[in-house]
């Protein structure tokens, strides 16, 4: 799901399409010295050093990438229907901050809900925050790995107290794919379970230039989807997304197209 999911499935060890395109100029052998050493709110990393926009959406699984130190990314599907719940959601956004480098802290809100069915506003959120501790960067085989501490507060008494700790690592493949992946553990109250694993996977296909498209799995507990679409960084800074998340199992909606937009500055 755009932007915050969770967690298990042994069954689960699917990993599917898409493309990277991920890397800061730094990563790329930049030659400004300026993109060297550490950075900070207080000291960003140069416009020079950045790279094209790395996004966490639309895939349900997220990349290991931080937000460029000294940098703010914004990350929202616009606008996703669950076609057999009768459910419009607006504005499932993502705000991330470039804290230091190699730290992020992101916080995400679900904005708006509206049941055609019902004819109503839904209660917003959960509201959730989480920080991103990128730990190994990747070199040939070794993928780059992040630590991910997570938590989702309730806004409404119908939504769980959750909280855990995942780890997202990915590789950049040949042939223009990229793979991601994320595992971890959630813990909640009610009506979720007391404990959930969580295991994705994502592929990633550079189509030409920053057109991408990707296929991934997410599952957490017994409630398993998949998701493909498409995402085109029509500038350095900004990007669009469109696509489906079909659900296989438990309580995830049958199928949920969805259109995004995101834009670091």
């Amino acid at each position: 799901m755009y932007g915050f999911r969770s967690v298990v499935s042994p069954a689960l060890a699917v990993s599917i399409l898409a493309a990277p395109i991920r890397r800061a100029a730094a990563d790329e052998g930049h030659p400004d010295p300026r993109c060297d050493g550490v950075h900070s709110l207080a000291s960003p990393l140069p416009e020079a050093c950045l790279g094209v926009i790395d996004t966490d959406r639309p895939h349900q699984t997220d990349t290991p990438h931080v937000v460029p130190a000294g940098h703010v990314q914004f990350e929202s599907a616009v606008a996703a229907v669950q076609l057999d719940r009768g459910r419009l959601l607006l504005f499932d956004d993502n705000y991330k901050f470039g804290l230091v480098s190699r730290i992020d802290l992101q916080v995400a809100f679900k904005h708006s809900e509206y049941s055609t069915t019902e004819r109503r506003l839904l209660p917003p959120g959960p509201f959730q925050v989480r920080a991103k501790f990128n730990v190994v960067d990747e070199r040939g085989y070794v993928p780059a790995v992040t630590l991910v501490p997570w938590i989702f507060l309730p806004l409404n008494g119908s939504q769980p107290l959750r909280g855990g700790a995942l780890a997202f690592w990915g590789w950049e493949l040949p042939a223009h794919l990229e793979l991601e992946m994320n595992a971890g553990i959630l813990l909640g109250t009610k009506p979720k379970p007391p404990a959930a694993i969580v295991l994705a996977s994502a592929l990633t296909y550079t189509v030409v230039g920053t057109f991408r498209v990707f296929a991934d799995v997410y599952a957490t507990g017994w409630d398993i989807a998949l998701g493909t679409g498409a995402l085109w960084a029509f500038t350095r800074a900004m990007q669009v997304d469109l696509g489906t998340y079909v659900g296989l199992s438990g309580d995830e909606p049958a199928v949920t197209p969805f259109v995004g937009f995101s834009v670091r500055r």
